[in-house]
């Protein structure tokens, strides 16, 4: 149990020093593996076997809904986000905003984005000015807003570009939410506001790409989490007492989260309030607080971004490559052996990935350590020069 317990360890999220929620982690791996087993099972069926039934499209079905987990993920982003400003801390800069998260998020997604996209290069026929533009394009998170659809270099990447415009005008949103200082007033503002711009959304069409892949088509599931973390800093005694009420809450909004996911208006109110249900029971519910606080979850959870950049292109090779041995089994029992063989996979991969690509960026000094590394190259090359031409 030793070497396990040290593994686990190891692998822990660094939060730059700032408390620690486990729970936030369980969120997370909430989010990511139904996104993994969705991107498995659509490799499944490309390069093993489609489903023929009304069964095996019906379960077909029912696995595509794990694109709830992005949403999920949006309306985390928008409470992590929101923290600093619920607890009414009146320092903030937001050049050391946005630094941190340059420094905490562009090292990993530069690497495998290069990595990727040389990959691409050498196994598609990419002329290299087409594929540098569409590198180009997607490290600075404008490839949906420039091309009208996803990265060719990794697709999961239009999400990220989506966090990021977010991003940009966060700290704004909460500091002129939180400026109202009765509870009342600023939540329900923030509850009709989000009905009218999920009103608004359906009569613009923004629920549809491209603009779907924008802030446009999914402000709403940030302005929950913008209300979640005002509920959880405001709140705390209430959601301290735990209860098993909530747990039904939250077993029940996965989901209605699950088949609500549409284009449609009405559904998409109720999943806002679905949304609201699964965030509260993380707060509040006694046995789900307690599964998302389990130390393998939170630890699984706290790689979510190594898994989401890498995933996709590993679930890539490994199906490709278990679609050569063909097939001689039902659907059901193909697409379970080939989940045991990839999901494991994916996982192991990935530790050793955030281990190496992503850990060391999230220490409070990891900064500092850049610019020095930085200066100290730039040192070393006007050193060379001065003595080439000296």
């Amino acid at each position: 149990m030793k070497p396990f317990n040290n593994l686990l360890e190891s692998l822990t999220r660094d939060t730059g020093g700032k408390r620690y929620l486990p729970f936030v982690d369980g969120i997370r791996f909430i989010a990511i593996i139904p996104v993994v087993l969705l991107h498995a099972t659509e490799r499944f069926e490309r390069y093993v076997l489609a489903p023929s039934s009304n069964l095996e499209t019906e379960l077909s079905y029912i696995i595509s809904r794990g694109a709830i987990g992005v949403m999920i993920f949006f309306t985390l982003s928008g409470f992590i986000l929101s923290l600093p400003f619920a607890k009414q801390h009146n320092r903030f800069s937001y050049k050391t905003y946005l630094s941190k998260r340059l420094t905490r998020l562009e090292p990993p997604y530069i690497f495998w984005m290069t990595i990727f996209g040389l990959v691409l290069l050498f196994k598609e026929q990419i002329g290299l000015a087409t594929l540098f533009n569409h590198y180009i394009a997607s490290i600075f998170y404008v490839h949906n807003l420039s091309y009208g659809e996803f990265s060719i270099i990794n697709p999961v990447a239009w999400s990220l570009e989506v966090e990021i415009q977010y991003y940009l005008f966060a700290p704004f949103l909460a500091q002129l939410y939180f400026s109202q200082k009765n509870t009342k007033i600023r939540r329900t503002l923030l509850l009709s506001f989000t009905v009218i711009f999920i009103i608004a959304q359906h009569q613009f069409g923004w629920q549809y790409l491209p603009t779907k892949a924008s802030i446009l088509g999914q402000l709403q599931h940030f302005l929950v989490g913008l209300l979640m973390a005002d509920i959880y800093v405001n709140e705390s005694v209430w959601h301290n007492r735990k209860s098993i009420k909530w747990d039904l809450i939250g077993f029940i909004a996965i989901p209605v989260l699950m088949f609500t996911w549409t284009e449609e208006l009405g559904k998409s109110l109720i999943f806002m309030v679905a949304m609201f249900g699964f965030f509260t029971a993380a707060f509040k519910g006694r046995i789900i607080h307690k599964l998302l606080t389990f130390r393998w979850i939170a630890v699984i959870g706290g790689m979510c971004y190594t898994i989401y950049l890498t995933h996709l292109p590993l679930l890539e090779l490994t199906y490709s490559l278990i679609g050569r041995f063909g097939y001689s089994s039902p659907y059901w029992v193909q697409l379970t052996i080939s989940l045991i063989i990839a999901i494991p996979i994916v996982l192991f991969s990935s530790m050793i990935f955030y281990k190496y690509t992503e850990q060391p960026f999230m220490s409070r000094n990891a900064t500092v350590k850049i610019k020095q590394y930085f200066a100290n190259k730039w040192m070393l090359f006007k050193g060379h020069l001065i003595t080439k031409f000296d």
